[in-house]
């Protein structure tokens, strides 16, 4: 009897591990961005201020900063198997130790844990697509596994209020408990290590590694765009229904219909835009991420000078678009740091992203609020905005023509 390759095992489980990360991410997604809807039932159960309402949903925000470097590390030294399977488990205890509590400073610290555990997901899942996709379906892969994001976020914002008003916050928070057990047990029963390069590994020191990383600069850019445009990201969350409401005078229940597209088109550009960066740009996440950039400033532009212009169904399109590019980037940008990290600590590299990231996701929402308060409109918060994000992608053209020029300078001399 002919034995089975082993490699084209491998090639057709690549597809499970896809799933695999997909569910656990949307399961960990389903807890951090269901404390949005959460934090209402709270505020309704226990009479809290607007302000402590929001410190609900920032205490879940800040968890991951202290968390995904820390976790990256161990991720590169053991594998994803564990560290991920096991903290989505920890983020559900967590959040059921929620179940009972009614003293509102207790609950804070809960949910700041709740956050720590929930940096084991986006680091975890992100390298281990890298390591099981080759680069010609590695966009696609990661776009996919991105979309557990805005996927756990919907279905929370869809079940969490029926239990909430069918059964009371406490089998709203058993949900969510439930959810993260069930995808910790997934990732742990499922996915498999492809395999640990220790002696390898055992060469570096956590703080020779961090400096590894500190000196290098062709990621300095792409860090920067990471932070202005996940900005951007949680301005369009945050702030876009406001801006069409006060702005163009949109009514509310449009002005959420308009959220809803951009939220779509966030989805949709994960995928098409790492999609487009394996098959038109044969692997290149550099020139397709300068592109999204490109256009996200147009848009951006748009939405200043066109909307009080524009009817209503191109509004719309606007809106879409915007998600499509400001929400759709963040496939490529993963992808992007994964390619350029040292490959014996790509996870730490890209904790070390996303904690960046992590920062501004929690300070960007209030800064543009501040912003809009002191200049009495949206137009120059915005334009400061696009400013940053095409002074992002300025930077990495500049960066990746740098790179090639010594690259090519090198091949001469040889």
């Amino acid at each position: 009897m002919l034995s089975k390759d082993p490699s084209a095992k491998n090639e057709n489980y690549k597809w499970i591990i896809l799933f695999i990360t997909t569910f656990s991410q949307t399961c960990a997604t389903f807890v951090t961005y269901g404390m949005g809807p959460l934090a209402t039932f709270y505020q309704k159960e226990y009479s809290l201020s607007h302000f402590e309402t929001g410190l609900i949903v920032s205490a879940v925000n800040i968890g991951p900063i202290f968390s995904m470097i820390i976790f990256g590390n161990i991720m590169d030294k053991y594998g994803e198997k564990w560290v991920v399977g096991l903290g989505s488990i920890l983020l559900g205890i967590n959040i059921l130790a929620a179940y009972t509590i009614d003293k509102y400073i207790l609950l804070l610290f809960i949910l700041t844990f709740v956050g720590i555990w929930y940096g084991t997901a986006q680091p975890g899942g992100s390298s281990a697509i890298v390591k099981w996709f080759p680069k010609k379906h590695r966009g696609l892969a990661m776009g996919i596994r991105q979309t557990g994001i805005p996927i756990g976020g919907a279905l929370a914002s869809a079940i969490l209020p029926f239990f909430f008003y069918q059964y009371g916050l406490s089998s709203a928070i058993l949900v969510q408990a439930i959810m993260a057990i069930l995808g910790g047990i997934v990732f742990l029963v499922f996915y498999k290590d492809p395999g640990i390069n220790k002696n390898q590994e055992e060469k570096f020191s956590f703080i020779q590694k961090i400096n590894i990383i500190k000196n290098n600069f062709d990621l300095y850019p792409i860090f920067f765009i990471g932070i202005t445009m996940v900005s951007l990201q949680l301005i369009i969350v945050a702030h876009l229904m406001s801006y069409l409401t006060n702005t163009l005078k949109i009514n509310i229940n449009l002005a959420g219909f308009f959220l809803s597209l951009s939220l779509v088109g966030g989805m949709f550009g994960r995928i098409i835009l790492a999609w487009i960066s394996d098959r038109i740009f044969k692997g290149n996440r550099s020139k397709p991420l300068q592109l999204t950039i490109w256009l996200t400033v147009i848009t951006i532009m748009g939405l200043i000078f066109f909307p009080t212009y524009l009817p209503i169904w191109a509004n719309g399109l606007l809106c879409f678009l915007i998600g499509f590019l400001g929400i759709g980037w963040f496939s490529l940008f993963i992808v992007l740091i994964s390619e350029k990290s040292n490959p014996n600590f790509i996870g730490l590299t890209v904790s070390v992203a996303l904690t960046l990231n992590q920062i501004f996701i929690v300070i960007s929402p209030s800064l543009f609020g501040i912003l809009v308060d002191f200049f009495k409109g949206y137009k120059i918060p915005l334009f400061l905005l696009a400013l940053f994000i095409f002074l992002g992608g300025y930077w990495l053209r500049i960066t990746e023509h740098k790179s090639q020029y010594n690259i090519s300078k090198s091949g001469r001399t040889i």
